[in-house]
């Protein structure tokens, strides 16, 4: 698969005699028309006043890797800093006669008509001639060595000292003229060729043995005339009057692997470093082979569908009514007759029944190959899909909805224009893409439900299921999702790797799937969840692509120019890092010369930076990035934006910094830099400064002081917040010691004894349990300043449990938790809620006499910002609480006293306060009812 240019695409010349890629990854033509070079983007021309003629030869790498050439009038140029300069003009040594040149220990050498002469490249001077060579090539450059044919045609070795070793060709009679020297896998190499009758020669050099073998060639490539021969890594690519012969050596003889162009005279071929293919021929232009292993099948550009027939054959169907086999392997292809010249509108192959489902505007059928008749359906317009549910029912999708059919009668499962349906052998479900959205229906065609997404439908048009039952649905504008349990677990977007949200066609690969896009055609790996992308860059020379089919290996896909494929394991390059380089700066609108610093006054500081990057349609594929300064992020520029103005710089120091990568890879350029500094006015300047220093000098110092006293402060809360949090240490032991008071212990003891007593062991046993749990949670508990309300509320339970054993079961108590309240993860101060619980029985419930009830609440405040936690019981009161404490002289509860100290110790630190409510209930008649306590304490 190639790309012609021509002049019609800005080429400048279509008679091209050699190209070569220099080491920034520039391409350059030596053509009728003179020197010219192309940047990705568009061809300069390069040229010298003194030049005689237009046309330039030979280009070849210098030893200081800048590009060389010659003419026949015997002039040598080198480009040295974007210019075409004149080595030397040897019009007078050479007459006329196009020189073949090399360079060899820094010297130049260039071929007479029947010597080499070697020119210091620095003083340009002669420093030797060697005499009697022959043939048309000079010969070939080796590591320490020179080689050439003299005029007898023997092999000459040239040492660096300048002495000669020679043997001789074997037949020499049967030698042919023109000659081309290459190196291949430290091989060397001679062509020979008849330049008026075709005919061509291959000799390998083995200066070890001195000796030469012939190699044995096709006769396709001895019938014609070898230009030249390119080694380009393990492939030997020969240039002839025939096209281009894509060969492999091996066992002194070259197999031909492929030919193209073969009604072309091909002059040259490269590969430059993004491994495009460049083919120059004499009279045609320049061909481009992104990627050689793209294949065109025969072209038919009228295909719409292919469906796989086994792993080597598939059926094409065109647009004219025509069905085709091809096989992928041999290109050879076989006509089914089927009496239709009607646009083929649906294809599907049942492989196992060996069943071809058959679908056109005008008829519909199933064709078997060895059948002696087709079996004709129901018929049915405007097809927009056909399935298989089973070797004798089949499922349609037209404009009137989707029918399950067979050969005796149809069941209609949608009434809406239908675009595509497809059975699901793997999940036993017909799956339907109509107006109204996606449809499921189960294997005895009952709807189950509609398939949303975002509570929205699904509008798609190409449903497919790959090898782990993932549905996969191709929508309008939505881009690619993927279902499963008829839910959308996949959502592929231009946002996450999609080369774009508009879909042509997806086609399944295993678990994997094709995806094409009008930007690329992708292939996605569900497992690695990995993304690749075939581009124009790639050779796809058309994103129209309407078909794709997968055999094992290979992938097929047809498109509005023919139908190409690939083997999916070679396909995709690897991409490397583009090249980028400055092409213009402009200062206030004015090109000025590139340079590393710049410097501008400040009312002269509008700058324009232009940019490039040297790849095959770069301007289409290779994305931007900038920043300036000291940025923390890159600023990417828009596609096919290669340019930045600021329209006017502040006064200061910047530098600019610009990158770039492949719109569908991760890897960036070189960094390029340019620095810019802009000139200050005058009351910017330091005389003007030094003023204004003073002042800040003198409020710098009062800033000082102030920031001095501030911190002071600082220093002052901070010790205070030591102090605080000591006495919270204190505070918490307070409570623990509280919690754990000789009264409480005491009876809970008492408790057991009792059982121990009435010998309830298992009683006796299970308080036990209780008791020691609590006494080992009061116990971690007090090690932390704060804990989860769910570990607090744990310990409440346990604490309760114990008490409604004391209170011999007439005690009823409740802990309810608010739903939006998450126990786990919200914190309160530990040890601190029991103590009001406590209260609540010692002094509230203690008393009572029957019925005693006490229920916990913990919800959240409106703002949800407080935990509210309402301990509410219906004991005697407070009022009448403090009669029979005065009257039996009880001490004032020394668990309150520590926890008031321990809320005002918190609340001096933090801005949101824990606080305490107390409210008496009571009745219609203003009895007292019970106590309740409100705690709001802000979430940790």
């Amino acid at each position: 698969m190639s790309f012609h240019l021509t002049e019609k695409d800005g080429l400048p010349d279509i008679e091209f005699y050699s190209m070569i890629e220099d080491l920034n990854g520039f391409i350059w033509f030596a053509s009728d028309k003179g020197l010219h070079r192309y940047d990705g983007k568009s061809f300069k021309q390069f040229s010298h006043p003194d030049k005689k003629g237009r046309s330039l030869f030979n280009l070849k790498l210098g030893p200081k890797g800048n590009i060389w050439c010659n003419n026949v009038a015997g002039q040598f140029f080198y480009v040295n800093k974007e210019e075409l300069v004149l080595f030397k003009d040897y019009h007078k040594e050479l007459k006329g006669y196009l020189a073949d040149y090399n360079f060899f220990n820094n010297r130049l050498l260039i071929k007479k008509r029947d010597s080499i002469s070697f020119i210091n490249i620095d003083t340009k001077k002669l420093q030797k001639k060697n005499a009697n060579v022959g043939t048309t090539s000079i010969g070939i450059s080796l590591p320490n060595e020179y080689l050439f044919l003299d005029k007898n045609n023997n092999v000459v070795l040239l040492d660096t000292f300048y002495k000669t070793t020679s043997f001789s060709f074997k037949n020499k009679e049967n030698l042919k003229y023109f000659t081309h020297f290459f190196k291949f896998k430290n091989l060397v190499f001679i062509v020979f060729r008849d330049n008026i009758f075709n005919g061509s020669q291959l000799f390998l050099v083995d200066k070890h043995k001195k000796e030469t073998v012939q190699i044995k060639l096709p006769k396709e490539i001895v019938n014609s005339k070898i230009e030249r021969v390119t080694a380009i890594n393990n492939t030997l690519y020969l240039t002839t009057n025939k096209g281009i012969f894509v060969t492999s050596y091996k066992n002194k003889e070259v197999t031909i692997k492929s030919n193209y162009l073969k009604n072309e005279t091909v002059t040259d071929v490269i590969k430059d470093k993004n491994d495009n293919i460049w083919i120059s021929t004499l009279k045609n232009g320049v061909y481009i082979i992104p990627n050689e292993n793209l294949k065109q099948f025969n072209s038919f550009n009228e295909v719409q569908l292919i469906k796989k027939k086994n792993d080597s054959i598939c059926f094409l169907g065109r647009r004219n009514g025509k069905l085709l086999e091809l096989n992928i392997y041999t290109n050879k292809q076989k006509s089914i007759f089927l009496n239709d010249k009607t646009q083929i509108r649906a294809l599907d192959y049942n492989l196992k029944s060996k069943k071809l489902l058959y679908a056109s505007d005008f008829q519909n059928l199933i064709y078997t190959e060895k059948a002696k008749k087709n079996n004709y359906l129901n018929k049915f317009g405007a097809i927009k899909s056909v399935a298989f549910i089973n070797d004798f029912t089949y499922l349609i999708s037209n404009n009137s909805g989707t029918f399950i059919t067979n050969f005796k009668d149809k069941k209609a499962i949608t009434s809406v224009r239908s675009h595509e349906s497809i059975y699901s052998s793997i999940n036993k479900k017909i799956y339907v893409a109509d107006v109204e959205g996606l449809k499921v229906f189960d294997d005895k065609y009952h709807k189950l439900t509609n398939i949303t997404f975002k509570n929205k439908p699904i509008y798609g048009f190409n449903i497919i299921e790959t090898n782990n039952g993932i549905i996969w649905v191709a929508t309008y504008d939505n881009g690619l999702l993927g279902i499963e349990n008829n839910k959308v677990t996949i959502h592929l977007n231009s946002n996450n790797g999609l080369a774009s949200n508009v879909i042509n066609c997806i086609t399944a690969d295993n678990e994997a799937l094709w995806i094409s896009t009008d930007n690329g055609l992708q292939y996605y790996n569900n497992t690695l969840n990995e993304l690749k992308v075939l581009t124009k860059q790639d050779g796809i020379n058309s994103y129209k692509i309407r078909d794709i089919e997968v055999f094992k290996n290979q992938i097929l896909y047809t498109n509005n120019l023919g139908v190409y494929g690939f083997d999916k394991t070679k396909i995709f390059k690897q991409k490397t890092k583009p090249f980028i380089y400055i092409t213009n700066i402009s200062i206030q609108g004015k090109p000025v010369e590139i340079k590393r610093k710049y410097e501008l006054a400040h009312n002269k500081s509008s700058v324009d930076i232009s940019f490039n990057a040297n790849e095959f349609e770069s301007a289409k594929h290779i994305l931007y990035e900038y920043k300036l300064n000291k940025d923390k992020n890159w600023y990417p520029l828009r596609e096919e934006v290669d340019f930045v103005k600021f329209i006017s710089l502040a006064p200061g120091i910047f530098e600019f910094k610009l990158r770039a990568k492949n719109k569908f890879s991760t890897n960036y350029s070189n960094i390029v830099k340019i620095d810019f500094k802009v000139i200050a006015p005058f009351y910017q300047r330091s005389w003007f400064l030094i003023g204004s220093i003073l002042i800040i000098i003198g409020l710098t110092i009062y800033y000082i002081q102030v920031k001095t006293k501030q911190l002071k402060k600082t220093q002052a809360k901070e010790l205070e917040k030591e102090r605080i949090s000591k006495a919270l240490v204190f505070s918490q032991l307070e409570n623990l010691r509280s919690q754990m008071n000789p009264h409480f212990i005491f009876n809970a003891l008492n408790s057991i004894q009792d059982y121990i007593i009435l010998n309830e062991k298992k009683l006796a046993r299970q308080f036990l349990v209780k008791f020691s749990r609590l006494i080992r949670i009061y116990l971690e508990h007090s090690q932390e300043t704060n804990i989860a309300l769910e570990d607090e509320i744990k310990a409440l339970k346990l604490y309760l449990e114990l008490e409604k054993d004391r209170f011999n079961d007439d005690l009823t108590f409740t802990i309810n938790i608010d739903k939006n309240i998450r126990p786990q993860t919200t914190y309160v101060p530990s040890l601190f809620i029991q103590p009001y619980v406590e209260n609540a029985l010692k002094h509230g419930l203690l008393h009572k006499v029957n019925n005693k009830i006490l229920n916990l609440n913990f919800t959240l405040n409106p703002s949800k910002t407080k935990i509210i936690c309402v301990i509410d019981d219906n004991g005697i009161g407070r009022v009448a609480s403090e009669k029979i404490k005065s009257r039996i002289k009880l001490p004032k509860s020394f668990a309150t006293q520590a926890n008031q100290k321990r809320i005002d110790l918190i609340n001096s630190t933090n801005s949101e306060k824990i606080e305490i409510e107390i409210e008496d209930k009571k009745d219609s008649n203003n009895n007292p009812e019970g106590t309740r306590v409100i705690i709001k304490i802000p979430i940790q």
